[in-house]
């Protein structure tokens, strides 16, 4: 059963993925390897705070940003045979973390 802790998992995974991705793995060409770390760890790593309070405002902002890596996952597994694995890798996590995010119940409002 899928629990709302697992986008907790599932974006702190994400960041050894990105790591291992544009650090180690498929370095980019045009970009310098640490800029490409910057750009792809940074957002992970200033949404996890709040994501990791588990509050429902902070793990929405979090899947907002998870949303350009779900975007960049998908074209990658498509368009590059090279990083297949690893995109579908993060394609995975981020499904993980909007399958958790969609188990949050409404509150109520009370009157008062």
């Amino acid at each position: 059963m899928i629990r709302l802790a697992w986008c907790r998992w599932s974006l702190l995974a994400l960041i050894p993925v990105q790591l291992a991705w544009f650090g180690w793995l498929q370095p980019p060409h045009i970009l310098p390897v640490g800029l490409a770390l910057a750009l792809s760890v940074v957002p992970l790593l200033l949404v996890l705070p709040f994501a990791w309070r588990l509050k429902p405002r902070g793990l929405v902002i979090a899947g907002l940003v998870l949303l350009v890596y779900f975007a960049i996952g998908v074209t990658e597994a498509w368009a590059n045979p090279a990083v297949r694995a690893l995109a579908l890798v993060q394609v995975g996590l981020v499904v993980i973390y909007f399958t958790a995010l969609a188990t949050i119940r409404r509150q109520p409002r009370t009157n008062g």
